[in-house]
């Protein structure tokens, strides 16, 4: 799959895009934090002969634009929201893993016109990202100084620590996630909070089709399939799929399971 790499200007700040040939539906992801763009590679490649794939770093990840002032989710939409725009996207269909899933689910929200369907890869509770607990300030330090650590380790050792702690994945994810890492500003770290009522409502206006996909809360997932049948039982088009044997990186520990889940649903939404 030949990417064609390009920055523009969204809402502000520099996102760095990569892009193959338009003339069919495009497909826009939204990576979760800590990884990049190019961590959607693996499975992209896989619906580069039905779609126009957009992959882009968000803001504060691998080569797009840090932002110097604090920022919030609600950026993160509006960045979505602005990169449609520009790159004059018709409809395209937008999938998120779990920071990426929040920023398109509250894009679809802000924005019911953009997207011609989401698909929610795990993403967690906003009332997780809202808390602002002293436990879960700690734990954000803590997750800040591994970043950071990170950063400092070679590809290979960062490829070799995936092995160890993913042995499951598919080698295709681990030189993309690797990279990652050592392109993440962990600025990122300093984001604003959003009130956790003042998202829900934003995601309950949400019009387009819409598929949320969970996995196993015993192995790491963090949106429980309870919660997606609720969300998705509120919306005029919601359907959700329970992926077994997987936790929160779902397509990349059932990897099968997720693309059937998705090339289903793009197929009778796109």
């Amino acid at each position: 799959m030949n990417l064609i790499e390009s920055d523009i200007l969204a809402n502000g700040i520099r996102l760095h895009v990569y892009r193959t040939g338009a003339g069919r539906p495009p497909l826009v992801f939204a990576h979760g934090i800590t990884d990049n763009g190019l961590c959607f590679l693996p499975i992209a490649e896989q619906l580069a002969d039905d779609y126009e794939i957009i992959l882009y770093d968000s803001r504060g990840h691998g080569k797009s634009e840090a932002p110097t002032a604090n920022s919030t989710t609600l950026d993160r939409a509006h960045d979505l929201a602005e990169l449609v725009k520009t790159l004059r996207l018709h409809k395209p269909g937008l999938i998120g893993h779990s920071m990426g899933a929040v920023t398109v689910g509250l894009c679809a929200g802000l924005y019911p016109d953009v997207p011609g369907c989401i698909v929610l890869e795990d993403p967690p509770p906003f009332e997780m990202l809202a808390n602002r607990t002293d436990e879960s300030l700690a734990a954000r330090q803590e997750w800040r100084a591994l970043s950071e650590a990170n950063k400092r380790k070679s590809m290979e050792q960062l490829v070799e620590m995936s092995r160890r702690e993913s042995p499951t994945w598919p080698e295709a994810e681990r030189v993309p996630w690797a990279l990652s890492k050592q392109q993440f500003s962990s600025t990122v770290f300093d984001e604003g909070y959003v009130d956790a009522s003042l998202e829900n409502q934003i995601v309950a206006q949400i019009t387009c089709p819409t598929l949320v996909i969970t996995a196993d809360l015993d192995k790491g997932a963090m949106f429980s399939p309870t919660a997606a049948e609720m969300l998705t039982a509120s919306l005029p088009a919601g359907r959700h799929v329970h992926i077994t044997g997987a936790g929160h990186n779902i397509r990349r520990e059932q990897p099968g399971a997720f693309m059937k889940a998705v090339r289903d649903f793009l197929k009778a939404s796109l």
